[in-house]
């Protein structure tokens, strides 16, 4: 409201009958502006342009036709903004550009520190516009990369379940308990996990796993020690008690993004331009440029196989097309990191199994040959235990890809030795329609490690082999929907072949309305349950924006026709609900109720069905606490490795929004963002309708790109702030005249009068002096009293003011 009173009053000077241009600004008529009830003292401050007021000020900020979000501006006493690291940062210039040196003090402005940068600004939406040549820009590929470590927090996670049932006078009770116990220091993360059971006639204690991690920056890699699963390309899901090292995905990850999106452009643009990037005539990048050479790099391509169509429009309304060739685009990497898995260590047996668990070493390594290859290889060392593997794959023209993999084994205990192959292919035979095939045949004589310790005694010394195949076919035909086909076949040498063929078919008709079929065939199962022919219908259509009803039919073997109907709602983001009825043959009906709700401090999912002579419930509660250098903070998520403690101030109720999903603030002001991602950007921010009318936000959101392990601190900057809508008359109760300027005790403009002595103060400090100018010899103090609490529910404080004169010697 500030800036919209300044803009306001800008325009109507603009429009005084009496202004004429000169070359060092505008020149107004002192009697118009009385005539117009404006003072002519302000034709001076306005008399370049419409401007911002000298002092710091938080405007957006957008470059290059971007928005790069807001940021704190220092502005000099002709309005311009200073070039300071906090603009250039959000605007996101190269730190290598040459800029004059500056004295601490000295307001180097954009035009004298960046000569090649055109601004525009914009007082009457508290927003600047600066066009940058693209050489200026820091490119995300070149970007350095510098992540938050460090912090040290305990973490304590929890997943409650509770059911009951009764039946015929007969209740049942189930409880469960799943605990872990976890500390964050200097980057390592320990954690351990247990369970705890609770039957009608037992109880169970279950450790299920400890350990402790940690990545090393410097070599990409991560290592693990405790009770750990093995992770190899090859020599995959082994439970032992050891050490490991892993390549650090989340940096292969982080590279692939940038390596998958490294389409270029370059060109030159005839004068300011707008820049249109299109693949398949889709637009995937728009930009604006000054007048010259220009290069777009970091394009969020769709493919690498498909060209580039460039528009350059002009500022005179020209339109230049060009096109960058598929050829120039960069192929994306492979999802996965290079580099060596190593473990060791001893095969961790489960629950009663009591065979030996012998140690083993292992090794494995994979290599990108070409943006296109693909190649791992390992090998495997215990007692009495060998086994070596190797994989390839590869991605041909056309969207096709295919990989092989072959793992040999050889038990010396035994004398028993064979092989596992696994083949897949998978390829995109059109743009809507696609297949894959994967093929498994497991030799007689193939043993994993945890295969080992069998005695001829007791009967599994010998493996057995076996084949596996799947097939797959998925595409969309115009106006008939999307379907789908799934073929399996299992075969092993002391079991019946078993095939599945499953089909799926889905449309969305007008009005939102859904249907969808499912279509399941078991043949040649050892279990007669598990045969025969499954069909599951379904229709849904919405009853509003956050409710939708569904009925389906359902057959199968085991339980018949059944036929159903329910309705669900999202009540809020914090609140959904779904009841259902059921009808089976031969029984009554069944009723149910689900209820989940996301608290502020835990998670809740609530369910209840009644059916003939039987009642059931389910309670579940999840969620965590992060104990910290400030105390102990709750957070309806469970914890993760890398997390965060947010601070907003000191009220209770404020809503943020994480990766995770909305947290609230407890009493301290404090919210934990239950899981970072590591090594990649996360953005966390304050929902501004969460705040109270007299709470303003100065830095609605943060970014940050946090190491694995690590426990951020945050803070947000939360102000008090109190809006005065002053009524000030004069001495003889008369309305002061509008268009007067007030200013603060030290002298500088704050704002005008508007219409019946209305004068807006967005901020008032305790003890603000304010004069107005009555005249050039003339001017009154303004002489109001302001309640000592300002009133949180209102959003402007309407004050009367007296305007005490005084005269000027």
């Amino acid at each position: 409201m500030r800036t919209c009173a300044r803009q306001g009053l800008a325009l109507l000077m603009a429009n005084a009958i009496g202004m004429t241009m000169a070359s060092e600004g505008v020149e107004f008529d002192a009697q118009v502006l009385r005539e117009r009830g404006l003072d002519p003292a302000l034709a001076e401050y306005f008399r370049q342009a419409p401007r911002f007021s000298q002092g710091t000020w938080l405007v957006a900020l957008e470059v290059n036709g971007q928005p790069r979000g807001r940021v704190f501006v220092t502005f000099n006493e002709q309005g311009e903004p200073c070039l300071q690291p906090a603009l250039l940062k959000a605007a996101g210039v190269r730190a290598q550009a040459a800029l004059p040196p500056v004295q601490p003090q000295q307001c180097l402005t954009l035009g004298e520190g960046l000569p090649a940068a055109t601004v525009a600004l914009h007082p009457g939406k508290e927003q600047i516009d600066l066009l940058l040549p693209t050489d200026l820009l820091a490119l995300p590929e070149f970007q350095p990369r510098s992540f938050a470590n460090g912090g040290v927090g305990g973490v304590f996670n929890y997943d409650v379940l509770v059911m009951g049932s009764q039946h015929e006078g007969q209740r049942s009770d189930f409880r469960r308990l799943g605990s872990e116990f976890g500390l964050n220091a200097g980057n390592w993360v320990l954690r351990s996990r247990q369970s705890y059971t609770q039957l009608p006639d037992s109880t169970r204690f279950e450790h299920l796993y400890a350990y402790g991690t940690r990545t090393l920056e410097a070599y990409e890699a991560n290592v693990q020690i405790g009770q750990l699963n093995l992770q190899s390309p090859l020599f995959a899901g082994e439970s032992f008690n050891g050490v490991q090292i892993l390549p650090e995905g989340a940096f292969a990850q982080m590279r692939a993004a940038q390596e998958g999106a490294r389409g270029e452009v370059e060109g030159i643009a005839w004068s300011p331009s707008r820049i249109e990037v299109r693949q398949n005539g889709v637009l995937i990048y728009t930009t604006l440029v000054p007048g010259g050479p220009f290069t777009l790099r970091a394009l969020p391509l769709l493919s690498n196989q498909l060209d580039l169509e460039v528009s350059v429009h002009e500022q005179e309304g020209q339109v230049r097309r060009f096109r960058v060739p598929a050829a120039s685009l960069q192929d994306p990497q492979f999802d996965r990191a290079d580099g060596f898995n190593l473990a060791l260590g001893t095969v961790r047996r489960q629950g009663s199994d009591d065979r030996q668990a012998p140690s083993f070493a292992t090794l494995g390594r994979e290599w990108s040959l070409s943006r296109a290859l693909r190649v791992s290889g390992g090998f495997l060392g215990g007692a009495d235990y060998l086994s070596a593997g190797w994989g390839l794959q590869r991605q041909w023209p056309g969207n096709l890809s295919t990989g092989v993999r072959q793992v040999l084994s050889s038990d010396r205990d035994t004398g028993i030795a064979g092989h596992e192959v696994q083949m897949t292919v998978s390829a995109v035979l059109s743009p809507n329609l696609s297949t894959s095939v994967v093929a498994v045949h497991r030799g007689k004589g193939f043993r994993s490690l945890s295969d080992t310790g069998w005695s001829q005694q007791q009967g599994r010394a010998d493996a057995s082999g076996r084949d596996h195949w799947t097939f797959s076919l998925n595409g969309t035909v115009e106006r008939w929907g999307a379907f789908g086909m799934t073929w399996s076949r299992y075969t092993s040498v002391d079991e019946p072949p078993n095939m599945r063929l499953g089909l799926s078919w889905s449309q969305t008709l007008p009005a939102r309305i859904s249907l969808s079929l499912s279509l399941e065939r078991g043949i040649g199962d050892a279990d007669a349950r598990q045969r025969g022919t499954s069909v599951y219908l379904t229709a849904g259509m919405p009853l509003g924006d956050q409710r939708r009803a569904r009925s389906y039919l359902r057959s199968d073997p085991r339980s018949g026709m059944r036929r159903g109907v329910s309705m669900s709602e999202v009540l809020s983001e914090t609140l959904a609900y779904s009841a259902s009825a059921e009808q089976r043959e031969a029984a009554a009906p069944s009723l149910g109720l689900r209820v989940n709700a996301l608290a502020h401090y835990t998670s809740l999912d609530l369910g209840l069905n009644q059916r003939a002579g039987a009642s059931e419930f389910d309670l579940g509660l999840r969620g965590g606490m992060a104990l910290h250098r400030d105390g102990v903070t709750l957070s309806p998520y469970p914890l993760r490795e890398t997390f965060a403690v947010l601070k907003a101030g000191d009220r209770a109720g404020l809503k943020l929004y994480t990766p995770q999903g909305p947290v609230w603030t407890d009493g301290l002001g404090r919210a934990v963002v239950a899981s970072l991602p590591a090594y990649s950007t996360a953005r966390l921010e304050v929902d501004p309708l969460s705040l109270p009318r007299n709470v303003e936000v100065l830095d609605g959101y943060q970014e940050v790109e946090a190491g694995r392990g690590s426990v951020q601190h945050m803070d947000f900057s939360i102000t008090r702030v109190r809006r005065v809508l002053l009524k000030a008359r004069t001495l003889d109760r008369q309305w002061l005249p509008s268009g007067l300027a007030v200013h603060n005790g030290q002298g500088e403009y704050v704002t005008t009068v508007l219409e019946a002595g209305a004068i807006f103060l967005p901020d008032i400090k305790p003890g603000q002096s304010l004069r107005v100018q009555l005249s050039e010899s003339a001017h009154c103090d303004l002489q109001f009293n302001l309640a000592e609490a300002p009133d949180e529910q209102a959003l402007i404080e309407p004050v009367d003011a007296l305007c005490q004169p005084l005269n000027l010697t």
